[in-house]
């Protein structure tokens, strides 16, 4: 065999099985990633759609629970100026208790005055009326 005829072989067996093979491999490459690629593209475009849901319905709790924040604010604001009113009502009532705790002990100091001068004259008078009922007179 000459070298033309084994460099013709060569590029014969080369021609046929090796460069199909190559371009085959190519072409299979090229299609599997692209095959990965699309998989990838569905399975972000799912997790995508999943999260703007979640998203979507996340931001809908958080409008309820604002409104629900800014009720329990107003109601706890009422509730504090309840307190307050409250508190100051009580303070008043607790100044007149204690301006009526006074009037009460002046009037009990009064009351035992009085009780002391009637227990006093009804003595006088006992001893008046009894003077003037013994044998003199």
């Amino acid at each position: 065999m000459s070298s033309e005829q084994i460099t013709a072989i060569i590029i014969a067996i080369i021609g046929s099985g090796v460069l199909s093979a190559v371009v085959t491999s190519v072409a299979n490459r090229k299609k599997t990633t692209a095959d990965a690629l699309m998989t990838l593209q569905t399975a972000y475009e799912v997790r995508l759609d999943r999260l703007t849901t979640r998203a979507n319905t996340l931001e809908s709790k958080v409008e309820i629970l604002e409104g629900q924040v800014s009720s329990l604010k107003c109601l706890l604001s009422d509730r504090e100026a309840t307190i307050l009113n409250l508190q100051q009502e009580n303070a008043d009532l607790q100044e007149e208790l204690a301006k009526m705790q006074k009037a009460v002990a002046c009037r009990d100091k009064r009351i035992r005055d009085l009780e002391r001068q009637v227990a006093e004259l009804t003595a006088r008078l006992d001893a008046m009326n009894g003077n003037s009922d013994g044998p003199g007179g």
